[in-house]
């Protein structure tokens, strides 16, 4: 297998992936499916040089594990700060060396990969349904523009619009889906 194949296969399964985070309904479930979708991106990232979508996907990975931990285990209070802690230092030395680099060649296609970065964190941190479609539908315009010319990630793009955009306005029987908020475990 050359290297070309093994990117290409990552990349079409990263739009795999994709697809499967915008389709639950859950957010339990949702994140489970970002777990998987971590770690193909943070490889396949790796092999394309997208520093930014490293630093999304080690994030991506540690929110969703710091997440799941707090709001699906009883885990204690203290493991989980610890647990916190010790994301917080992985993710700023990656963010330092990254930044270091964009500052000194910067571009906008890496910029606006930052942007993305920015808005689909903030929709991972979301513990209402109805709000990380909000912030993943934006996110799908940010990156559409900072991957462009690489077809994986348009098409992966250009489905998170469609089908966040289905997911908003379709109007489900039940209301208790749009306000699926995570109550913690005690």
């Amino acid at each position: 297998m050359t290297l070309d194949l093994i990117t290409n296969i990552l990349g079409w399964t990263s739009v795999a992936f994709y697809i499967s985070l915008t389709v639950f309904n859950s957010m339990k479930f949702t994140r489970f499916a970002a777990f998987g979708s971590a770690a193909n991106d943070i490889l396949w990232s790796f092999l394309m040089g997208w520093w930014p979508k490293i630093i999304l996907n080690v994030s991506v990975a540690s929110i969703n594990v710091y997440r799941y931990v707090k709001d699906f285990t009883r885990a204690p209070k203290w493991l989980i700060q610890l647990l916190a802690a010790g994301m917080i230092l992985g993710v700023g030395y990656i963010c330092w060396t990254s930044v270091a680099g964009f500052i000194a060649n910067p571009s906008w296609s890496e910029g606006l990969q930052y942007a993305d970065l920015g808005v689909i964190l903030l929709a991972m941190y979301m513990t209402n349904i109805k709000n990380y479609r909000v912030f993943m539908l934006l996110s799908g315009f940010v990156g559409m523009a900072a991957y462009y010319g690489n077809i994986q990630m348009m098409i992966t793009k250009a489905l998170v619009i469609g089908i966040m955009s289905f997911k908003l306005l379709h109007k489900p029987r039940g209301t208790a889906e749009l306000t699926d908020n995570v109550k913690p475990a005690v």
